[in-house]
């Protein structure tokens, strides 16, 4: 924790994180890709 200790879960915490490959599909403005993108691409 290395901010806000006091908040528990919601506290600031730094991790090192080594060989770990993620995808991030929430965007700058808090869009979910994986609910706003497949409608765009569905076919019926």
């Amino acid at each position: 924790v290395i901010a806000y200790p006091d908040l528990g879960a919601e506290a600031i915490h730094r991790y090192y994180v080594e060989d770990f490959p993620a995808i991030v599909i929430i965007d700058c403005q808090g869009n979910n890709l994986y609910e706003t993108e497949p409608p765009k691409y569905k076919k019926c």
